[in-house]
């Protein structure tokens, strides 16, 4: 197998344990089924309270009404609350209601405690070298995006 297959390999079975594999011990599953994006748009409100749509579908790089049919999804289940701008009275901003902080928190801390499990089958120096090694495939998937915002 050539190293783009191994890779492929590698991030297939990584994200189905993640992201949908109901195999996966309890204690290692999420709070909640989500799809990816909502998964996502949770953790930035979770960061970061009063983005517009706009900047959600941006970070998602969806469609601007497939981030207002998310946002409205979450919003049905008592997740997210729209409030008007107070800079732009025509502007909407996002912000968790009290469940979408509690459940964003849930699934921030699971996301933790599984990548302390994943990273368990390494030595310590193994996990901070793996670290390295992904924020510099990041930082240069960054760099590739950031190339095509401006083309």
């Amino acid at each position: 197998m050539s190293r783009a297959d191994d890779l492929r390999q590698i991030v297939r079975v990584l994200m189905r344990v993640m992201l949908i594999s109901e195999r996966t011990p309890s204690a290692h599953q999420h709070v909640e089924r989500f799809n990816p994006h909502d998964f996502h748009t949770l953790g930035m409100l979770r960061e970061t309270s009063g983005l517009r749509a706009s900047e959600i579908a941006q970070a998602l790089a969806v469609a601007p009404t497939t981030a207002s049919s998310l946002i409205s999804r979450l919003e049905r289940r008592g997740l997210v609350q729209k409030l008007r701008s107070k800079d732009d009275g025509r502007a909407v901003s996002l912000s968790l209601t009290t469940q979408g902080v509690a459940l964003a928190q849930a699934i921030h801390d699971q996301d933790l405690r599984n990548m302390e499990l994943f990273l368990s089958a390494l030595e310590p120096d193994e996990q901070d070298q793996m670290i390295g090694l992904l924020a510099k495939v990041v930082a240069r998937v960054r760099q590739l995006e950031a190339d095509n915002a401006t083309d």
